[in-house]
């Protein structure tokens, strides 16, 4: 397969009139019924059957003949009128997808909500009702019934479906089940498929892996080409970049905050014990770029434990205590990518610049992080008043995440006036300069709800009451808009694994939350069905594990052994942009060509809230 580049073809501008063949027309009236997420195909006929979900309870399905409107009403004259499809009982029907075989059944998936996430698989066959405009028997038109193609432990969703030339069914969606524990419940892409001998469903290949790396993966779509080949693509935060700019507390309660937050990043033993790789090397094989920067507030100096043991490279990149902020963003060249452990000495309070002494104003810094993107004046990026700002990388995602057990202007007491004010003017600039805001709130010291809730004013929106409590940011105002963040417990010295483990978990999440690519995969089914190699059993998976790690069946569709297998063109990249690029649909054509469009917003920035465009490519 040849991959090519993004396509954009020039046209004429046409007229509403010279496009639309009918009006709109209402497919179905539910009153007071919430009907969404609708799918639609169309037969060999030209008739077109619509799934959807109602109330996000049950699923639903109508068929219509090619003129949809037969009295001009603007209401749909229906062949089969709305019909629930989904078994009776308790179900949370999301993202139905169909798509329609030779003998002109209809093929459905969707995830079930209702308990533990569950991505099922129907069949209709819509000849067994006579089309006279009346509501089907769901038991009679029902060939397969809600089979459930995989339901574990773990959240998924975004099913897709295709159908091949044998009417068999495959299958895609994104999914959190990871038995080894490998990805920290982040989403990868899974695959099966299901043989359809016009009564029954079987398994042929079960619930398969075929992103098995770290990063977020969602939104798959697939196609199935003239030679049965399964086409699907999807989008991964892969080849992305995100910042991270992290003041911490320099009091004395916070030695081993310092400790564990190199620990997160580069790797090495917790305070509390315990082992762990690092954020940065476990992301690099993901081909994902961390950059980051720790900045001490100073008052106190440099703790002792963020000049030694795990922060000891970053204490000497960031100059050994003698350096403030980059003149200069990470990224000029490959390897610049840790802006290391440096002082903070100046920061944003009431707008102008001031100088602490206590080390604890985590409010204030958390401000000059955002203001040195986007400043006042709306400058980007940022030049607040300060002798040195922090110097983003234009192309990343950027977050700031202060660390701190005090309150945000000058420690405890928490909840003054100027702990709130320094909290509304930091929430502003980062909602101003979309940055998003993680605070961590440390255990050892004051802690508690008082300095939770300054930090979920300050993730969220202010609220005007000192509680934990849901903010509820309508938007209406720069102040009540929530600012995307979510607060975290950094564990105290002593705070166990598990709670350690909760904080590795919201470091990896916030890590890999950036950009997305759109990535594509080939699978060739049926050469592993036909052709398997030793050991490997027709209804499995086609993904195995062994010791630690996931291996995929990857290979040419015939091996020199006269073996098949799944996966022929593995992860490939189909975006080369910064920019966040999101739910990608893909069609194959007669002439086998594949048309690939996507959501992307490459030409408003880089932050995910900014305005999107719809992309095409031919490959």
């Amino acid at each position: 397969m040849v991959l090519s580049t993004t396509l954009i073809v020039p046209s004429d501008e046409v007229e509403a009139a010279e496009v639309v063949i009918t009006d709109a027309v209402r497919v179905v009236d539910g009153g007071p019924m919430n009907e969404r997420m609708v799918s639609m195909a169309a037969d060999s006929e030209g008739n077109i059957h619509f799934v959807w979900s109602r109330n996000t309870q049950h699923l639903f399905y109508t068929m219509l003949d090619p003129r949809a409107d037969t009295d001009g009403d603007g209401q749909a004259d229906p062949l089969i009128d709305a019909t629930q499809i989904s078994n009776p009982g308790i179900h949370r029907a999301w993202h139905p997808d169909i798509a329609i075989d030779s003998q002109d059944r209809v093929h459905v998936t969707w995830t079930d909500k209702s308990s533990q996430h569950a991505i099922k698989y129907t069949v209709l066959d819509p000849s067994l009702h006579p089309q006279d405009g009346s509501a089907a028997d769901e038991s009679v038109i029902s060939v397969v019934n809600d089979m459930i193609v995989s339901q574990r432990q773990q959240d998924r969703d975004w099913p897709a479906i295709a159908v091949d030339s044998m009417d068999n069914a495959h299958i895609v969606w994104e999914d959190s089940f990871d038995p080894l524990e490998k990805f920290y419940f982040q989403p990868q892409i899974y695959y099966s498929m299901i043989e359809f001998d016009g009564t029954a469903g079987i398994t042929a290949i079960d619930d398969s892996m075929i992103t098995p790396v770290i990063g977020h993966k969602g939104h798959p779509d697939i196609a199935v080409d003239a030679d049965d080949y399964v086409q699907i693509v999807w989008d991964d935060t892969r080849g992305g970049k995100v910042e991270m700019v992290v003041p911490i507390d320099t009091s004395g309660s916070m030695y081993s905050e310092w400790a564990d937050v190199c620990t997160v990043f580069y790797g090495g033993s917790f305070s509390s014990g315990g082992y762990f790789r690092g954020i940065k090397p476990m992301l690099e094989d993901a081909n994902i770029t961390v950059y980051e920067t720790i900045y001490a507030i100073l008052g106190y100096g440099i703790p002792s434990a963020g000049q030694s043991n795990t922060c000891s490279t970053a204490y000497q990149t960031g100059g050994s205590g003698s350096q403030g902020p980059r003149n200069t963003h990470l990224g000029q060249f490959p390897g610049d990518d840790s802006g290391g452990i440096r002082k903070l000495q100046n920061f944003i309070f009431n707008g102008g610049a001031v100088t602490g002494s206590s080390g604890e104003d985590w409010g204030p810094s958390s401000t000059w992080a955002c203001l040195s993107w986007k400043d006042a004046s709306g400058n980007v990026p940022g030049n607040p008043p300060t002798s040195a700002d922090h110097k983003w990388n234009p192309n990343a995602t950027k977050i700031v995440i202060p660390i701190s057990d005090e309150g945000p202007r000058n420690g405890d007491p928490a909840q003054q006036a100027d702990d709130t004010a320094s909290i509304n003017e930091a929430h502003d600039a980062c909602v101003r300069a979309g940055i998003v805001p993680v605070p961590m709130a440390g255990s050892t010291w004051g802690g508690g709800t008082q300095i939770q809730s300054h930090m979920s004013d300050l993730a969220n929106c202010p609220n005007g009451v000192v509680n934990t409590n849901p903010r509820i940011c309508p938007g209406s105002t720069i102040r009540n808009t929530d600012a995307g963040g979510e607060v975290y417990n950094f564990p105290a010295s002593g705070g166990g694994s598990q709670q350690m483990q909760l904080l590795v978990e919201a470091m990896v999440y916030l890590a890999t939350n950036n950009s997305r690519e759109i990535f594509m995969t080939v699978l060739a089914p049926h050469a592993l069905l036909d052709n398997p190699s030793p050991g490997w059993t027709r209804g499995t998976s086609a993904t195995s594990t062994s010791g630690n790690a996931y291996t995929e069946d990857i290979g040419p569709e015939m091996d020199s052994n006269g073996y098949g297998h799944l996966v022929v063109v593995n992860d490939t990249r189909i975006t080369l942009d910064d920019a966040f690029s999101f739910h990608p649909s893909i069609a194959v054509d007669s002439q086998g060509n594949t048309h690939l469009t996507w959501m992307d917003g490459r030409g408003y920035g880089f932050e995910k809230n900014v305005n999107y465009e719809v992309f095409y490519s031919r490959l």
